[in-house]
């Protein structure tokens, strides 16, 4: 369900306008290349590394469907042979591919998400109403991918021996990152993201002719001179004219402006070109330095988020680049976050507690500047950092005179929050402090929702803080005790939504807080920006607790993490990290109210797979999981809290040391137990292991879906069935051959529900510990779009079983 939420085409593909700008207005900055020369070219020049091109798979789907037959569910074994085909090409020619995908919905980009999900929904809808008008697929401009097709084009590429990656963050930052860092030949997408970034040639996908390795390469440096800017106002250039940090609505009059005394204005242009040329215009004008950033920041209306173009350009900042724009002494630690990203789980007898610390070092000397010279005088630095071991004891130790305080009983906070030190070391025998934010022990406390009881001791107050900084007379922990006080004003104790203190950086600027930190504005507006880095940082070490108290950041989780990043399970990392779980449209007829949404068929499984992930704390009660599905109904306005539901495994549900490390047959036979239970289906266990693996994995889901959904008649079944019974014999070719007189849309709609519960099944694999092979529960296996077509239709019009079985009754 993860690179699921972007199986319908990214309409805000980087910089909107920017890709067609380049090909109407610069067209000498595409250039078309010939990959098989630029591969030997690189064989030449670097012997020892084979030439290399990451690929943005997520704009490249669409690309790689080319099955005729796209509305019925999917041509899954044409389709993973035109991937074999495309892969074998740059085989050929010496080209070693490593493909990306998103793995991750940011939240930053949530509601641009939703936007989306909502449009595909009318979409879909004008298709169905198509279908059902002239009972054929329409043409191509209609075109909508089968659903999930890029979580199995996923598990297609890895089965066909490709390198491929689950992000952690949005892809097109780690494959930039992944091509600068590997000296890649070329990024192959399509995505103008890749124009502003400063890493490797982008190649398009689009024009990519396979037969000879020939396609389009964007050169940023055209770009640039048919601009008058230089690479370095790239990153600035993409936030003056919207991208998914800025949003445009606060563009309009900064636009206006430049508009309005650009020298480059041309009628013959439409407006977004004349924009792009006279936002060029204007900062080709100004200086390359963090003062200019500052004064555009007072120029837009950007409301207490004061630092939105420091985030936005920060975000095309590669791993060691650096910017004119952005303070030297703030340190890129975008990608370590994501190197170092740790989890939390409940099975403690599993893992190790370890924490992984990330620092951010800050020179206070460098960060405040220095007519005084106080960090240069008493040889002070500071650290920012996640503590590196879970501690019961009270929030605030001090670790050299622990009488001198003690907690306040005043201000109390519910938030599971990560645990947050400042550690100040001078050269002098001061003490020093050790300041612990949030609870240090999960115990007995769900992730949503303490009671008064559970909320006492957490937080130091504001006093306490205070009384800190008497004893640290530091401007910097004068921000820190402002920026606690802050949260603690702003926080809602008994929400159900987790809102930990890294919210804070990005609800308060320095303009909000200045005053009361005693802090001048620009030094603020450093030190804040350094805050935000170790946001960032933080944000991907960050995992939600649940509850047993059982912190776990070791091997197990490590493992799913790993398992993740190499696409290998599905979903199950995110739900243990995050709470928190998505799917985007399917082909389902919103108008045909017999047939449950997807979303709502498969939910109950869920909640059994939630229940075996998350299990339960002494009372019994499960953390909620937030699923964000898009059903007819669902507004999708917020997520829904999602109850998990412990399965009926005799016995008792297996924890998960034992269902991802035991080894021995009575453990397989315990994982195969477990999987069949999530479906109902634990009764059921010698029946299917008689069957071969791909056959009982679809007759597992075809059974769950007889009980959950009343209206599917004996016709349905047999269709099903006649699917799975013919599919086995028939290759790609024959299968492309198959011709439909019409379609049925109750077919369309099913087909897609079928290819839904696949990632189900997929899911409570991962959690089972993998009672299946993953290549067994694949579509390509046990599906074909126009094959169930032609059953589904053969069966609702009486046809005899040894027709269906087209003449093998055996």
């Amino acid at each position: 369900l993860l690179s699921d939420c972007r199986e319908f085409r990214r309409s805000a593909m980087g910089v909107r306008g920017l890709q067609g700008f380049v090909a109407r207005v610069c067209p000498d900055a595409c250039k078309t290349v010939d990959l098989r020369e630029m591969a030997e070219k690189h064989r030449i020049d670097h012997p020892d590394s084979p030439p290399v091109i990451v690929v943005d798979a997520m704009s490249c789907v669409r690309r790689w469907y080319t099955p005729e037959s796209w509305v019925c569910g999917g041509q899954w074994r044409e389709y993973l042979a035109i991937l074999e085909d495309f892969i074998n090409a740059f085989m050929a020619a010496g080209i070693k591919l490593v493909f990306y995908f998103d793995g991750v919905v940011e939240e930053k980009k949530r509601e641009e998400w939703i936007k989306r999900r909502m449009k595909n929904t009318e979409e879909i809808a004008a298709l169905f109403h198509f279908i059902k008008t002239h009972r054929k697929q329409p043409g191509r401009e209609m075109f909508v991918l089968p659903s999930a097709l890029p979580t199995f084009t996923r598990f297609a590429l890895k089965s066909l021996g490709q390198k491929t990656v689950c992000t952690l963050q949005e892809a097109d930052f780690e494959v930039a990152a992944y091509g600068l860092q590997h000296n890649c030949i070329g990024i192959l997408g399509q995505d103008s993201d890749y124009l502003i970034y400063n890493t490797c040639p982008y190649f398009s996908i689009e024009n990519l002719h396979l037969d000879r390795l020939v396609t389009v390469m964007y050169s940023r440096e055209v770009l640039c001179h048919v601009l008058g800017i230089s690479l370095t106002h790239l990153p600035l250039f993409a936030c003056l004219l919207g991208n998914d940090v800025v949003p445009e609505s606060l563009l309009e009059g900064f636009w206006h402006k430049c508009l309005t005394t650009s020298p480059h204005r041309n009628n013959s242009y439409n407006r977004r070109t004349n924009i792009l040329l006279s936002v060029a215009n204007y900062i080709s004008k100004i200086p390359c330095s963090y003062s200019s950033l500052k004064h555009l920041e007072e120029m837009l209306p950007l409301g207490s988020d004061k630092l939105l173009l420091y985030r936005g350009v920060n975000s095309y900042l590669l791993p060691g680049q650096q910017s004119p724009w952005i303070p030297p002494n703030v340190i890129n630690c975008q990608m370590s976050s994501i190197q170092q990203q740790s989890a939390l789980c409940q099975d403690k007898e599993i893992f190790q507690v370890t924490w992984v610390s990330l620092f951010l070092k800050c020179q206070v000397g460098q960060i405040m500047g220095s007519s005084s010279c106080i960090g240069q005088q008493l040889g002070t630095e500071m650290y920012f950092a996640c503590c590196s071991k879970v501690s019961p004891e009270p929030s605030l130790l001090q670790l050299c005179n622990p009488s001198s305080l003690s907690l306040s009983s005043q201000q109390r906070c519910s938030s599971p929050l990560m645990i947050f030190a400042v550690l100040l070391w001078t050269h002098s025998n001061r003490s020093k402090s050790f300041l612990c934010w949030g609870p240090q022990s999960w115990t007995l406390h769900s992730r949503w929702g303490l009671t008064r009881a559970e909320q006492t001791g957490r937080v130091p107050s504001l006093t306490l803080l205070v009384t800190l900084l008497w004893m640290q007379p530091r401007v910097q922990l004068a921000f820190w005790a402002v920026s606690t006080h802050c949260w603690l004003r702003s926080s809602s104790l008994f929400s159900n939504t987790l809102k930990p203190f890294l919210e804070l950086l990005s609800i308060h600027s320095p303009s909000s807080l200045y005053l009361c930190s005693g802090l001048l504005q620009p030094k603020c507006g450093i030190l804040y920006l350094a805050l935000l880095k170790l946001k960032r940082s933080a944000e991907a070490s960050f995992t939600y607790g649940f509850p047993h108290g059982q912190e776990c950041t070791g091997v197990g989780v490590r493992y799913a993490k790993e398992q993740h990043i190499q696409s290998e399970n599905y979903s199950i990392f995110n739900i243990l990290s995050n709470g928190e779980i998505e799917c985007s449209n399917s082909l389902e007829d919103d108008y045909d109210t017999e047939i449950p949404g997807q979303a709502l068929i498969y939910r109950p499984a869920r909640q059994h797979i939630y229940s075996i992930l998350l299990e339960s704390g002494k009372g019994g009660a499960y953390p909620l999981v937030k699923e964000w599905f898009v059903y007819f109904g669902n507004p999708l306005k917020q997520p829904e809290l999602i109850q998990p539901v412990r399965p009926s495994v005799t016995g008792g549900t297996p924890n998960l040391k034992t269902l991802w490390l035991a080894k021995g047959p009575d453990m397989e036979k315990q994982r195969y137990s477990t999987f069949l239970a999530c479906f109902y289906l634990q009764d059921e266990m010698e029946e299917l292991q008689a069957l071969e693996a791909p056959v009982a994995g679809f007759c597992c889901l075809l059974a769950y879906l007889m009980m959950q959904v009343s209206s599917l008649s004996l016709e349905d079944l047999n269709a099903f069935l006649a699917l799975i019974l013919c599919l086995k014999g028939k290759s790609a070719a024959q299968l492309t051959g198959l011709q439909l007189a019409q379609v049925d849309s109750r077919g369309v709609h099913l087909g897609a529900v079928l290819i839904r519960g696949l990632t189900t099944l997929l899911m409570a694999n991962s959690a089972c510990g993998f009672p299946f092979k993953m290549d067994d529960l694949m579509p390509w296996a046990v599906f074909d779009g126009k094959l169930f077509q032609e059953k589904y239709q053969q069966s609702h019009r009486g046809c005899s079983v040894e027709e269906l079985l087209e003449g093998n009754v055996s």
